[in-house]
């Protein structure tokens, strides 16, 4: 799973830097729902399991988008052939 992972990010980004507005939108668009749903939560509002789901996808895949992008960014950082030294390592 790292190895393809990062063979993705490397083949991505090779030519360009990752976008931290790209990780700022995501990490916005969960805290947003986070707090959305916390306020509901707090009003007394109680979800049946379809709204449950919908309110953990609405938080948890933004989260987990800019968390990845905010490693991919932060490993290319590192140099130029960083994101490719990364899937290459990852492949061992």
């Amino acid at each position: 799973m790292r190895a393809t992972f990062w063979r993705v990010a490397h083949e991505h980004y090779r030519g360009k830097q990752p976008s931290v507005l790209t990780e700022a939108a995501a990490f916005i668009w969960a805290l947003l729902f986070i707090f959305v749903y916390g306020a509901a939560l707090l009003a007394g509002w109680r979800p049946d399991v379809s709204e449950a789901l919908v309110g953990t996808v609405l938080v948890g895949v933004p989260l987990t988008v800019g968390v990845l992008h905010r490693r991919i960014r932060i490993e290319a950082s590192k140099g130029s052939d960083a994101l490719y030294r990364k899937r290459i390592e990852a492949n061992d």
